[in-house]
């Protein structure tokens, strides 16, 4: 891997670890006084040393416990005590802030193995750890430039668009020794994002996953990612897992219940909740009772500030439409008739103030990734979804809510267009029995327990999260007052 690529990368997005959450980690994991003396313990992403620092206090205040002798204290430190980051800079911060640690206990000169390499081509520490411990990196591997294809290497990022945080599970783990703990924070996309199915499965095959802390809509960094901390065991003999809630006021994790593979590993994905929770979710992702109910994401039209606009001239071809994000109602050019085939230019020229409109704009048109990449389309949607759907009634619903407030359902007849939220129809469901079966608090509770975060403690659905609750509400529901 290119160390100036990774290291520019890694700088960019670099996120510092705050002591409660390092705290909270080494506690989960077992590093605790009584169960710290010859352990290797390694942090495979140090930066400046968060990890490193209260790994060395822990180290040295249950090694002077039972012995004062520091010249044997200096060596296991040595001894130990890793860590692995790819900046140099960061490794000189790293142990200068070790230092600093070890002369509040009258220990100097330490000869820290910190290495200055990149960790996914680090092998000298494979099978070696008691524990692994750290805050990895998060890079989109889109964002990685050379290094793309040693990472898509790795097994857990051989499906989509991963990031590199699911790599480093995949390498702390190797670190491992039979019995070794890995103790992670990082984003908990992995729960449900189809990059990371390979390493959910893996996972529960192996039965590695001893705690789970859900930090949900708590942030303890800037950054709007949305973390967890995970506890791997590999020694672990039972097949429960505790899951814990986060505790923002006091800054610690909450037991709730220990969950079987069974209650929390759905359909690939994992689901963490209070377990009578999980059993609602349960009915409706595992549903197989469908009905005549399709969810639909709206027009794409990638160029909305053209295709959308308070137009001062009229056309035939402008239309109503729905703004789902906010359920108010606009215009949209809309260069298609009612099969959703694209009317040619030439007949479109007929209106010469339209034409003029999208000549003014055609430059900017064109430079759109459109679906059909020809300059024939250039004044088409992006992308086609929604079009054939055009002249059919149809319910539009946004995606983003908190409670039962946010929700905005309306009533789209034909000839309407939807864009920027998603869509329902149904041949034998109306608006009102919709309206009706999403303007419950069972809805909300259900789009709360997919995990989907977004900012200010709202929560997105996509068309089949919608879906498979629109089908249990109408078939499952019914198949059960049977």
């Amino acid at each position: 891997m290119s160390e100036n690529n990774i290291s520019k990368n890694k700088s960019f997005g670099r996120v510092y670890t705050p002591d409660y959450i390092v705290n909270n980690i080494l506690n989960l994991s077992g590093y605790i006084l009584g169960n710290i003396s010859k352990k290797h313990v390694i942090d495979n992403s140090c930066g400046d040393g968060a990890f490193l620092q209260e790994i060395v206090k822990r180290y040295c205040e249950d090694f002077l416990k039972h012995n004062h002798n520091k010249m044997v204290l200096k060596a296991e430190l040595e001894e130990f005590i890793h860590g692995i980051e790819i900046d140099q800079e960061e490794v000189l911060k790293c142990k200068s802030n070790l230092d600093q640690i070890t002369k509040e206990y009258g220990i100097e000169k330490v000869n820290w193995d910190i290495l200055c390499a990149d960790s996914l081509m680090v092998d000298k520490f494979n099978n070696k750890m008691d524990f692994v411990l750290g805050n990895p990196p998060y890079i989109r591997i889109h964002n990685l430039g050379n290094s793309y294809h040693l990472v898509k290497k790795f097994n857990f990022a051989k499906t989509g668009m991963t990031d590199l945080y699911l790599v480093f599970y995949e390498l702390g783990i190797s670190m491992l020794n039979e019995s070794g703990i890995l103790g992670y924070i990082t984003p908990s996309s992995y729960f449900n994002s189809v990059a990371a199915k390979e390493m959910r499965k893996y996972l529960v095959t192996n039965n590695l996953i001893e705690k789970i802390v859900d930090l949900q809509h708590f942030q303890p960094f800037k950054a709007t990612t949305y973390t967890t901390i995970t506890i791997l065991n590999k020694q672990k003999i039972h097949k429960n897992t505790e899951y814990y809630q986060y505790d923002k006021a006091n800054l610690k994790p909450n037991y709730i219940h220990n969950l079987s593979i069974e209650d929390f590993y759905l359909n690939s994905f994992f689901y963490f909740a209070k377990k009578e929770d999980l059993t609602f979710l349960k009915k409706i992702l595992l549903n197989k009772q469908e009905s005549d109910i399709f969810v639909k994401n709206g027009y794409a039209t990638l160029k909305d500030n053209f295709f959308v606009s308070d137009f001062n001239f009229s056309s035939k071809y402008i239309i109503p439409v729905i703004k789902a994000s906010k359920g108010i109602f606009k215009q949209i050019f809309y260069p298609y008739d009612q099969e959703g085939n694209l009317i040619s230019i030439d007949q479109l020229a007929k209106e010469p103030i339209l034409y003029d409109y999208l000549l003014n704009h055609k430059e900017a048109l064109l430079k759109r990734a459109n679906e059909k990449n020809s300059e024939k389309y250039w004044y088409a949607f992006g992308r086609s979804q929604g079009i054939l759907d055009t002249y059919k009634n149809k319910v539009a619903i946004n995606t983003l809510a908190q409670n039962l407030k946010d929700l905005k359902i309306i009533n789209c007849p034909s000839g309407t267009g939807v864009y920027a939220g998603l869509y329902i129809i149904s041949a034998s469901k109306g608006y009102e029995e919709i309206k009706k079966a999403l303007y419950r608090e069972e809805f909300i509770k259900y789009i709360a327990l997919l995990g989907k975060y977004r900012n200010g403690g709202y929560y997105t659905f996509s068309s089949k999260d919608l879906k498979a609750y629109l089908d249990y509400f109408f078939r499952a529901k019914e198949i059960e007052n049977e």
